[in-house]
């Protein structure tokens, strides 16, 4: 059951294609993809859904929306992804699902988390919203869990204008189920040719036809984008490689990083400052970094019965993370400003 506008369906079919799975469901934004996904799994009141603590609050939210319990686990010091072990020692009878983020672009540890998941017969739902463009050994990510969430939010890696999102799936069952609930739960009725009705209360989630036409066209230049955002990566990386104190992003073999952050890590001593201090520094001599989630989410006081929890890494990721711009706009003689006032500011 599509939506009937032919355009919406069009840029299904592309997303799907294009992340080698069965169903591509448009939706309204990546944090309704979170939602619908979990709503589809009959996440509910009573049940644990474990998501990094590491990531923006929308991988989150949903669960709570569904009257669930977010469970924070803490992520790998190298990817900033979900850790395994940190997942392995929070799973219950209660766990419902595993959201796991590949976040800024690199990809998570999916074979491991997949084999979690299999054994204690959760599903594994994909955010992807920060990873169109990555890859593991050849195939995009949105594949390899139960679900995955896409995000098309004017900042991502494409948009379609401002806001949008979409759920892939291999599952038929999971992809009618999203395709009702983004559209108020209404569906055919059985024997009545033409008419619908609400076989279960839903939601107004749907893409509209003007945003799947521009994620169409986004869509068709994804590759060349990605592209750009690799090379600008590389050429900071190439510039900044002998930085004392400055820790590079990391690709994980046989993977490619879409980066849509280039994530930098400053590594405290030797009387340099703290990253919130040079993120001040650098943004007064006129580059846009910013610190990277410095508010875990088991911190922050939407989510405050969580605080008292240790996530050793995710806490320390807080205070040592900056984001570069690496966005296809950038030129090389942004880049030379970057890589010059980064030297500058660690030299200080």
């Amino acid at each position: 059951m599509g939506l009937g506008n032919p355009v919406v369906e069009e840029f299904e079919r592309a997303l799907a294609a294009g992340q080698q799975v069965e169903h591509a469901v448009a939706v309204s934004t990546g944090t309704a993809a979170v939602h619908l996904a979990l709503h589809a799994l009959d996440v509910g009141p009573g049940d644990e859904v474990i998501v990094p603590a590491h990531t923006f609050i929308g991988s989150a939210s949903p669960v709570t929306y569904l009257g669930a319990r977010p469970v924070f686990a803490d992520v790998t010091p190298d990817t900033h992804c979900l850790d395994p072990d940190s997942v392995k020692s929070l799973l219950t009878e209660r766990t419902k699902a595993i959201v796991v983020v590949h976040i800024n672009g690199v990809a998570a540890d999916m074979s491991a988390l997949s084999a979690l998941a299999a054994d204690a017969g959760v599903p594994l739902v994909e955010d992807m919203a920060q990873a169109l463009g990555t890859a593991i050994g050849g195939r995009p990510v949105g594949g390899f869990g139960d679900l995955a969430c896409v995000s098309l939010f004017e900042q991502k890696v494409i948009t379609s204008g401002g806001e949008g999102g979409a759920v892939l799936t291999d599952n038929p069952v999971y992809a009618e189920r999203v395709r009702r609930l983004r559209s108020h739960g209404e569906g055919p009725i059985e024997g009545r040719p033409g008419l619908i009705w609400a076989h279960e209360v839903g939601y107004n989630h749907r893409l509209t036809a003007v945003q799947a036409a521009i994620g169409l066209s986004q869509h068709s230049r994804l590759d060349e984008m990605v592209d750009a955002r690799r090379r600008n990566a590389g050429y900071l990386s190439e510039r900044l490689a002998d930085v004392e104190g400055l820790e590079l992003p990391v690709e994980p073999e046989n993977t490619v990083h879409a980066f849509w952050k280039y994530v930098v890590r400053a590594v405290p001593g030797h009387g340099r400052p703290p990253a919130a201090e040079i993120a001040a520094t650098l943004r007064s001599r006129g580059v846009p970094v910013l610190l990277r989630y410095p508010f875990p989410l088991h911190k922050q006081p939407a989510f405050a019965e969580h605080r008292s929890m240790s996530l050793p890494v995710a806490e320390r990721l807080s205070q040592e993370l900056l984001a570069l711009p690496s966005h296809p706009g950038l030129m090389e003689q942004h880049l030379d400003h970057i890589a010059d006032e980064v030297r500058r500011a660690f030299s200080e």
